[in-house]
């Protein structure tokens, strides 16, 4: 009996022995060597959302705790012989990143905080101005809506005042995220606009800086006429206040707020629909319109894409461009956005494009008024009981 356990101690310790021999042969490494790809969802897995673009020399990043490293931007490079250029950051922003160290072309810029810094860069008697964004360190992650930035100032845009950019008259009621990429207001029936199909939802602005001429940066339209996007529910429109609107027991809300992925800021919206009453309802929709209009072109571009939809305006250089993400085609978002049932691209015309909500049409639209729709369908709800339905918007110059 007792050879039988040592035999069997041998058996066993030449099999582990042997396990490891085979682990060490081969060309596979260890498991905890196999380095992990990009997380699910960030920006490398949005690859195909757009062609590769041009970067804009007057923006940077700099994460918290990490450095960038910003130039002499070309358009003083052109306009003076001088070699030599000096960098100071704007009076105000050096909470939020610090210069650690120059040369007499480049400055190293570390970030320190969540926000937005303007970065002064003169040569000779010229000057531009470098926005560096200091998103945060984490891959994905929410920002307390007290970080959200309220925009009253509206004096440091007066570049854009006597221009074809004008702001809303309601600027001041606009969030921004910190490092001043998108903006976000509600569209009440209200509103001063009042046209019949705008001012029904939320309306968005980005913010955009000229690499040409940098005293032309600041917030933007999305919308004609800042009129926002209007909803649908279940067959009734234009009653949304404040982000509520309500259709006999069914009830929607909108929840907006910003988020981080892979440093990357995103407006997301969470479409909460409520049952309130006490019989459960079958079939239910509801959808999103808006009349497209990015910078001053009314006629915006838009292009149907693996991941959403590409509103581009065409006549900036860079182009600004604001992407709504509502597909997930290859399911890399994983449960972070809700794909719509419908994406329906195509013409505005007085009104028209509302009754489009429901459908669906995909294919490019460039040439005329342009307009943007989604939506979910055939939703059932249980008495009392809620769904989730998200979406983001992000803009790329």
């Amino acid at each position: 009996m007792k050879s039988k356990k040592i035999l069997l101690a041998m058996l066993a310790f030449a099999l582990v022995l042997g396990m490891a021999v085979i682990g060490c042969g081969g060309n596979t490494p260890p498991k905890e060597e196999i380095v992990p790809g990009p997380p699910a969802g960030s920006v490398d897995n949005y690859a195909r959302l757009e062609p590769v673009m041009t970067a804009n020399p007057n923006r940077a990043v700099a994460r918290v705790g990490g450095t960038t490293v910003i130039g002499i931007p070309e358009q003083l490079r052109s306009a003076s012989r001088a070699a030599t250029a000096t960098f100071t950051i704007a009076t105000g922003d050096t909470r939020y990143a610090q210069i650690i160290s120059y040369t007499s072309t480049t400055c190293t810029i570390q970030g320190l905080s969540l926000g937005s810094v303007r970065v002064i860069v003169t040569v000779g008697e010229v000057e531009a101005t470098v926005v560096v964004a200091v998103p945060p360190t984490e891959s994905y992650s929410e920002l307390p809506q007290n970080q959200e930035i309220v925009l009253r100032d509206s004096s440091l845009y007066s570049s854009w005042r006597n221009s074809p950019y004008e702001l809303p008259n309601d600027f001041a009621n606009y969030r921004a995220e910190p490092t001043y990429q998108l903006a976000w207001n509600w569209r009440n029936p209200t509103d001063y606009y009042g046209a019949s199909d705008t001012n029904c939802g939320i309306d968005i602005l980005a913010y955009y800086v000229d690499p040409n001429d940098s005293s032309k940066q600041g917030w933007v339209k999305t919308t004609y006429g800042f009129g926002g996007w209007f909803y649908d529910l279940n067959g009734v429109t234009d009653k949304m206040v404040n982000g509520f609107q309500k259709n006999g027991d069914l009830e929607l809300q909108l929840i907006p707020e910003f988020i981080y992925d892979n440093g990357v800021p995103y407006l997301q919206i969470t479409h909460s629909l409520t049952n309130k009453g006490t019989t459960a309802l079958t079939g239910v929709k509801f959808g999103a319109s808006v009349d497209v209009m990015i910078f001053r072109n009314d006629y915006a571009p838009l292009t149907s894409l693996a991941y959403g939809a590409l509103m581009t305006d065409s006549e900036s250089s860079p182009t600004l461009k604001l992407r709504l993400i509502c597909l997930d085609q290859d399911n890399v978002l994983q449960g972070r956005i809700t794909p719509v049932d419908t994406l329906w691209l195509g013409r505005w015309s007085s009104g028209s494009h509302r009754s489009h909500i429901y459908e669906d049409a995909r294919q490019p639209v460039t040439g005329y008024d342009s307009a943007l729709n989604f939506s979910y369908k055939d939703i059932n709800l249980p008495a009392g009981q809620s769904k989730t339905y998200k979406i983001r918007f992000t803009q790329v110059q």
